[in-house]
């Protein structure tokens, strides 16, 4: 029998109980064991093991430097895929390498430019009916911003208000559901006989019909609308010159809709959360940023330091996983195959060792004439390796534009009250609510 070296952590009865404890409270639960085991633990569920980490060098081995001995876990792939279908997200091996392929060169950056028009008319519209007040909560606003941008990007159309509310309730209510069904193992019975499973599938299988219709009046109209669905419809696989399912098409819309929306949502309330209490950092990107335009904001080294610093505080993707395919080794580890590598963003960016005044909210440590290459491989804002977000170039473009806008035409300010942090999917605040004037 082989013999493995693997991190120090907890036994099967501790586990049991670290497992209730980060139910109820997930981050702290991690980096308390964190602390105590200096970045790295075991976690010992009987036919289960995982590994969490917050080591860069463990981390960099698992999703850079030996990636093709790892998956993602079922957690991510079943879960979520029973609801979202089979995009990139939640696929793995050759099936998500193809389709990974063929889907890259639209997400370049000279094909997002074409974007840029789309993301500053709906900044615009959002912000000519922004409310003002002592204490407005900024993340249902960032919600539903995140969402029209995403909708109007994927389908250069009007979709019905009816279908776009649908599809919002449905990326928001799913996640909660895909937590809780993670959270609570126990009572995956219950979920079921409940008809809690079912009604979720049931909306699954509406927005599902919603998005079809939508690419069945495009295919009819024969017209070119420069938006990702005429990007999705016109890939081709390289080795047989076919475009994709009309399924998978609806498959991979549905995981830019998870993935683009609510992540981006977070990010932009926290941002705005931040700068809020920093006034000096708001005052100083304000000068920066004046008179912009939209392809000078995208590439401004002010605006993208902020959005960076305000992702290194609150990852949206604070947390991710792999399963081992076979057995591995790193340093004085050893471990074996189903392994699963639990990676904790969230504390990584906030270790001390890596990052000085780790907790403090300091932009220019991400701006050009600061920037050591050496944070790279402690900040993972995006994930990293081959399974990089494929939207990450979109993502930024987006964020900077909204942000150089917002500040130009309101000031933020605190609203004296902390937002909790709801750590589900994606790190999303309980509420962000703050004083908005105009300037």
């Amino acid at each position: 029998m082989k013999k493995y070296s693997t991190p120090p952590g907890y036994n099967f009865f501790q586990s049991l109980v670290r497992t209730y404890k980060q139910v109820k409270n997930p981050i702290g639960t991690m980096e308390e064991s964190m602390q105590r085991f200096n970045g790295t633990y075991g976690v010992n569920l009987g036919m289960m093991r995982m590994i969490a980490t917050q080591d860069p060098g463990l981390i960099d081995h698992v999703l850079r430097a030996n990636h093709k001995n790892y998956h993602k876990s079922i957690l991510q792939t079943e879960k979520l895929g029973k609801f979202l279908g089979k995009g990139l997200l939640t696929s793995n091996g050759d099936y998500w390498l193809k389709q990974r392929r063929l889907i890259q060169p639209g997400f370049h950056v000279d094909k997002i430019h074409a974007l840029y028009d789309i993301i500053k008319k709906t900044v615009d519209s959002f912000l000519d009916r922004f409310p003002t007040g002592p204490q407005i909560d900024v993340y249902p606003l960032m919600y539903n911003l995140a969402f029209d941008i995403v909708i109007r990007s994927l389908f250069n159309v009007n979709v019905p208000l009816e279908a776009r509310q649908q599809l919002s309730r449905f990326v928001g209510e799913t996640q909660e559901f895909v937590i809780k069904e993670l959270r609570q193992p126990h009572k995956s019975w219950w979920f079921t006989l409940s008809g809690e499973v079912r009604r979720n599938l049931k909306k699954a299988k509406e927005a599902r019909e919603i998005i079809r219709n939508i690419i069945q009046e495009r295919k009819k109209s024969n017209q070119k609308y420069n938006d990702l669905l005429d990007m999705l419809l016109d890939a081709r696989y390289e080795d047989n010159g076919e475009a994709m399912h009309e399924d998978q098409v609806i498959d991979e819309i549905l995981i830019v809709l998870i993935a683009g929306h609510e992540t981006t949502a977070n990010a932009l309330a926290w941002t705005l959360y931040l700068l809020a209490n920093h006034p000096e950092e708001l005052k100083k990107l304000k000068q920066a940023t004046q008179g912009l335009t939209t392809d000078e904001c995208v590439v401004n080294d002010q605006l993208n330091a902020v959005i960076k610093e305000s992702m290194r505080l609150y990852p949206p993707a604070w947390i991710s996983d792999r399963v081992a395919l076979g057995d591995d080794v790193y340093k004085d580890f050893a471990f074996p195959k189903g392994s699963i590598i639990i990676v904790f963003y969230y504390g990584l960016h906030r270790d001390e060792r890596y990052w000085k005044n780790a907790t403090s909210f300091i932009p220019e440590r991400f701006e050009k004439k600061n920037f050591d290459k050496e944070k790279l491989k402690a900040y993972y804002p995006f994930g990293a390796g081959p399974r990089l977000c494929i939207g990450n170039n979109f993502a930024m473009a987006e964020m900077v534009i909204f942000l150089q806008a917002f500040i130009q035409r309101l000031n933020v300010k605190p609203g004296h009250i902390t937002p909790l942090v709801n750590p589900l999917v994606t790190l999303r605040p309980d509420r962000v609510v703050l004083e908005i004037e105009q300037n």
